[in-house]
């Protein structure tokens, strides 16, 4: 469902976009000629392009067994966020080229979840809230290959990055119990920083067509190495006083997961 939204709203925006280009009848006739623009395209050139992405995070948490709720020490989240890329595409020959890009990427999420006490009782007897951000910057080099139609140009292009990020997560979860039963209430409030390195490589393509204006689509399998990790929190379990801290802080780490990304979004040409 998440990839399904992502992709609805990058076409309302790519809608709501070409309008604003205010195309003249005389624009419209060159945009429609083969050998419109083929000048511009056998040449180097600079690229913006700015999209939406969704990525499968995952995120190591202290463990927590309650009696209404279960936090595994490693869980999956998918994360929707914004990328800006800015670069140079340097034509090579015969329709090739390689855009060298530096990138940045930035997301802010955050779930609620609401437990009744029943289902004829309207009384919030839980609740859980898990908030993500993540940023991460990176450089990167993709190859091109540009299929040239009359009205659309077609750029399929495989592309490899490498570069640095931060993660944080929050995790908090209380009850109020029952009255009837002694420190019937759980809690658990956990915040966790990570640090890590990335290499990635992805498979896409560009839709190339007015004066440079493009759009494009993008799949990527990302290596993350994660390095350090700072946790901060504190747990209160079912039927006891006592609340434990558990915090900790882990340096030099050598964990490495692969995720997943996909990304689409917009650009220009100039």
């Amino acid at each position: 469902m998440s990839l399904i939204r992502l992709l609805l709203s990058s076409t309302i925006f790519l809608t709501l976009a070409i309008p604003s280009l205010g195309w003249s009848k005389d624009n419209f006739l060159e945009f429609g000629d083969i050998n419109f623009g083929r000048d511009f395209k056998e040449k180097s050139k600079w690229l913006f392009k700015s999209g939406v992405e969704l990525i499968n995070y995952p995120t190591v948490l202290p463990e927590f067994d309650g009696e209404h709720e279960n936090i595994g020490d490693s869980e999956r989240n998918e994360l929707n966020g914004y990328g800006l890329n800015f670069g140079r595409d340097f034509y090579l020959t015969n329709g090739f080229s390689a855009l060298i890009t530096v990138g940045a990427y930035y997301s802010k999420t955050l779930d609620k979840t609401i437990g009744k006490a029943a289902q004829d009782i309207d009384l919030d007897f839980s609740e859980t809230r898990t908030a993500h951000q993540l940023s991460a910057y990176e450089a990167a080099i993709a190859f091109n290959y540009i299929v040239d139609y009359k009205i659309v140009d077609i750029q399929p292009f495989i592309e490899v990055g490498a570069g640095v990020g931060t993660a944080k997560t929050e995790k908090q979860y209380k009850s109020i119990g029952l009255t009837s039963v002694t420190n019937g209430s759980e809690n658990y409030d956990v915040t966790v920083n990570e640090d890590f390195t990335f290499s990635r490589v992805s498979l896409g393509v560009n839709l190339i067509s007015y004066k440079g204006l493009m759009s494009y689509l993008k799949l990527t399998s990302m290596q993350i190495a994660k390095s350090s990790r700072k946790t901060e929190g504190n747990s209160n379990a079912y039927q006891s006083a006592t609340v434990i801290d558990i915090s900790s802080d882990e340096k030099n780490l050598k964990e490495s997961e692969t995720v997943t990304m996909v990304s689409v979004g917009i650009g220009r040409y100039f």
